[in-house]
């Protein structure tokens, strides 16, 4: 017993960032470059879309334009407003001391 209507889509945009002061090889860019091949493998649950993998070329305030026109982008098309059901936004990031921690104590 639960809800048998039409199930409504799920669309899911991710947003990763390339390296930065420190990180040389951010790993929030290779989720998202996998992810999308992962996704092109067909292997989202049904009713379940990426909508975006965004990867803007910096961090802070020169992120704030990419940012905002990836989420304006996702929302508005040729001055629609599209409804196209739920969307869930995911924003990776990488904390510096984490992985110096994680290099200095990992040996290669």
């Amino acid at each position: 017993m639960g809800f048998e209507g039409p199930a409504s889509l799920v669309a899911i945009h991710v947003i990763g960032f390339k390296k930065f002061h420190g990180v040389v090889e951010n790993p929030t860019e290779t989720i998202v470059n996998n992810l999308q091949d992962y996704m092109k493998e067909g292997r989202f649950p049904k009713g379940l879309i990426l909508g975006s993998c965004t990867i803007p070329e910096t961090t802070g305030q020169g992120a704030l334009v990419p940012l905002y026109q990836t989420l304006q982008s996702s929302v508005i098309k040729d001055g629609t407003v599209m409804n196209s059901g739920r969307v869930i936004w995911v924003a990776l990031g990488s904390s510096f001391a984490y992985l110096r921690e994680s290099s200095d104590t990992h040996p290669s």
